[in-house]
């Protein structure tokens, strides 16, 4: 079984708005990757959503959402680095999952399609930790087996996952996928704009 690990506790952009609810499509940025991954054939555990500082108001958003998968996680800590968002999405799993799914909650331009493809990779080909690359580029999402929890909890400094990479660079399998999306996230109100003109809706299984 995958649960995913939603990372949404980061700040919001320059003129004030958590880029989490910024419109995106016919919802908000962060609600596109929710849907994605409820739709995604191989998430059948449980998608844990971890927020920060904007908890108040980026919660309602999830309230018209039935799907019984979903679970909000506050992170009181999310000012001393993502590694907290990380351990408080961890210390919300369940038992019964084999892979976990870590995803950033500011990347909407990841396909259905690749959720599901590193997902099958991952299964099929026994990975330990499982990082997509396009054209030679490391990004999201991270699948990662659960015999890595405890030395996920050992880690620290500001470079949250990717701390795991490179202190165990034997365990990482790159898998190449065909969608520049996993590569870009949303870290101004200039990507946001350029991004959106660019999303075509191609975001179908």
């Amino acid at each position: 079984m995958i649960s995913a690990v939603v990372l949404a506790a980061g700040e919001s952009l320059r003129m004030g708005t958590p880029k989490q609810i910024l419109p995106w499509e016919n919802t908000t940025v962060l609600e596109s990757i929710i849907i994605k991954l409820m739709k995604c054939q191989y998430i059948d555990d449980e998608i844990i959503i971890v927020l920060g500082g904007n908890f108040e108001n980026i919660i309602p958003l999830f309230s018209k959402y039935e799907d019984h998968r979903l679970k909000i996680v506050k992170n009181n800590n999310f000012q001393k680095g993502m590694l907290t968002s990380v351990w408080s999405g961890l210390n919300s799993l369940s038992n019964n999952s084999e892979y976990i799914l870590f995803t950033l909650g500011d990347m909407p331009l990841i396909k259905i399609e690749t959720f599901n493809t590193l997902a099958s990779f991952a299964i099929k080909n026994k990975t330990i930790v499982l990082a997509p690359t396009y054209h030679g580029k490391r990004g999201h999402p991270l699948i990662v087996h659960k015999s890595q929890i405890p030395d996920i909890y050992q880690l620290s400094g500001p470079g949250g996952l990717r701390t795991l990479l490179s202190k165990y660079p034997e365990r990482v399998t790159l898998h190449e996928v065909h969608d520049e999306g996993i590569t870009i996230d949303i870290d101004t109100f200039e990507d946001y704009n350029i991004y959106l003109k660019k999303q075509k809706g191609d975001d179908s299984e």
